[in-house]
């Protein structure tokens, strides 16, 4: 088969970038043509298709200007995205478009080009913007819902990069796309790595006939499982707002015998350190990938993932269970469809600090209870979470659709 990949990205830029470059290795193992879509960016790796990637556009700070109004017509309907996309299905003839995250920087045009020439077309759904005008959704008590915002709601809400206009436009994209069914009469297949992301493309009116439920999966097979640890507990994430960082260094400044590792870099970085400081109990590792972090979820007494926002399918509690470690984790979005409570870690609510506390002492004092819990983490990743599985799940979805 051919298929095309297209995502806003063509590089290692976060954890849709990643999916989509290792999938797209796994099917030209297994013989399969892969032709990469993305906007043409510095960092884009290399490719013979990078001609048919449509024009850069700066999309990280907000522009009132020439450069502001170009990203709002790339947002809105991008006509030179689907030129770009009409000319690589020329040439390519491909079976399949496999889509990620294409909003903004892309825009639903190409998927206009793929319906007219009979591409049929494939969407995972890495996350809630589909539904919503946020990337986000705040979990109960947390933050508030803009699912429904009118424009001027969202103008006075500042809820998107801080700033009014970036809402105003980014409400006003969503609302026209949802009017038109540009995603949800062009895509043949979403494809939710949980139910509740199916509940929530359900609930915002995607027919149920579309939706398949594929888990994300994780290669278990060459990470050794250890059933000892280092005595701290570990954070792995962006340093932001809705990951609830500030929560867990609470629950450290509290518990000062028990270490916290927080690995990650992001916005919050300057404030989570004044939190912190003082206390020398926590310690702020830095980014770390590979053999480095692999190295850190083998050491640690348990992941902890205290999302204030719902999240669908956190890999990186896949990736600590993978190692034996167990997980305490907000009990938000699709995340007990992972971590089971009290079998593979604990589900607790995102802002109850003494819920916190409770759980991590429980795991750190009770020696046998953490290695059943470390024991069940890896049996369920391997069971339930295999990388094999998951990659033929999609090739199945792909040829029933080519089919």
């Amino acid at each position: 088969m051919k298929i095309i990949q297209a995502n806003k990205f063509y590089f290692k830029k976060g954890g849709a970038e990643k999916y989509m470059l290792d999938l797209s290795s796994w099917l030209e193992e297994q013989g399969h043509e892969v032709i990469p879509f993305a906007m043409k960016h510095n960092d884009s790796l290399d490719t013979p298709y990078k001609k048919f990637f449509p024009s850069f556009v700066r999309t990280e700070q907000v522009s009132l200007g020439w450069q502001g109004l170009r990203t709002m017509g790339r947002m809105l309907y991008s006509s030179g995205a689907k030129r770009k996309m009409l000319k690589l299905i020329k040439v390519t003839k491909p079976d399949l478009c496999h889509v990620h995250n294409i909003y903004t920087q892309l825009s639903p045009s190409i998927l206009s080009a793929l319906k007219v020439r009979n591409v049929p077309v494939v969407m995972t759904v890495h996350d809630h913007h589909l539904i919503s005008p946020q990337y986000n959704i705040w979990a109960h008590g947390c933050g508030k819902d803009y699912r429904d915002v009118g424009l001027l709601g969202a103008f006075i809400s500042k809820f998107h990069k801080d700033s009014r206009f970036a809402s105003l436009a980014q409400t006003a994209v969503f609302k026209f796309h949802r009017t038109l069914g540009l995603y949800r009469n062009n895509i043949d297949k979403f494809i939710c790595p949980s139910a509740y992301m199916k509940r929530q493309l359900m609930h915002g009116g995607f027919p149920q006939e579309k939706i398949q439920i594929v888990p994300y999966g994780i290669n278990s097979r060459h990470i050794k499982p250890s059933y000892d640890h280092e005595g701290y507990f570990l954070f792995v994430g962006r340093l932001s707002e809705e990951k609830g960082v500030e929560t867990i260094i609470n629950a450290a400044k509290m518990l000062g015998d028990i270490k916290l590792k927080i690995a990650g870099t992001g916005p919050q970085s300057a404030w989570l350190h004044k939190v912190a400081h003082g206390h020398e109990n926590i310690e702020f590792v830095g980014f770390r990938s590979g053999g480095e972090l692999e190295k850190l979820y083998k050491g640690a007494v348990a992941l902890l993932l205290p999302s204030r926002v719902h999240e669908n399918a956190p890999l990186v509690a896949l990736e600590a269970m993978a190692h034996s470690t167990p997980v305490i984790a907000s009990d938000v979005g699709g995340v007990g469809e992972i971590v089971m409570d009290r079998q593979t870690g604990f589900l607790v609510d995102a802002h109850d600090l003494d819920a916190w506390t409770e759980s991590i002492l429980r795991i750190y004092h009770d020696s046998e209870l953490h290695g059943e819990l470390a024991r069940a983490s890896r049996s369920r990743i391997e069971s339930h979470f295999s990388m094999t599985d998951h990659y033929k799940a999609i090739l199945s979805i792909y040829t029933q659709l080519v089919n």
